[in-house]
């Protein structure tokens, strides 16, 4: 399911509007243990390396929303965040990396090739973007 999400979200990128660039900054200071609501905002590596505009996706399926728990758990709309192709279900962050375990292999599943992890490209107390394999997804934080 996670699969069709991704496929349909690139699929539906050509087809959505220009979003102000959004500045990035690291912050040491702010967690990432909470729960954190897709913005539907994304942006794509162009050709050159360079990083495009943001762009809102326009799609019928819900995106989940991310939890980290401050056990180490990693949640998806609430559930065990391993699925094939996605995460896992424990994660640890170091410097501005996430790193996740306890994934699910799935060795009929056509996977893409992605980093191990996941980088924390800014997060503030209500705002976190993530480089989650060649795209950046921002999420607000569900207060």
């Amino acid at each position: 399911m996670k699969l069709i999400i991704l496929f349909t979200s690139i699929f539906l990128l050509a087809c959505t509007a220009k979003e102000d660039q959004l500045v990035s900054a690291e912050s040491t200071s702010v967690s990432i243990i909470g729960k954190w609501s897709p913005t539907y905002l994304t942006q794509a590596r162009n050709a050159d390396g360079t990083w495009g505009a943001w762009q809102r996706i326009n799609t019928f399926v819900a995106l989940p929303v991310y939890e980290f728990t401050s056990d180490g758990r990693f949640l998806t709309d609430g559930k065990p965040g391993a699925n094939c192709c996605f995460a896992g279900n424990k994660y640890a962050v170091a410097g501005n990396t996430v790193s996740f375990s306890e994934v699910l292999i799935c060795p009929n599943a056509l996977c893409l090739a992605c980093p191990s992890g996941w980088t924390i490209i800014d997060i503030k107390s209500d705002t976190l973007v993530l480089e989650e394999c060649s795209t950046r997804n921002k999420y607000l934080k569900v207060k």
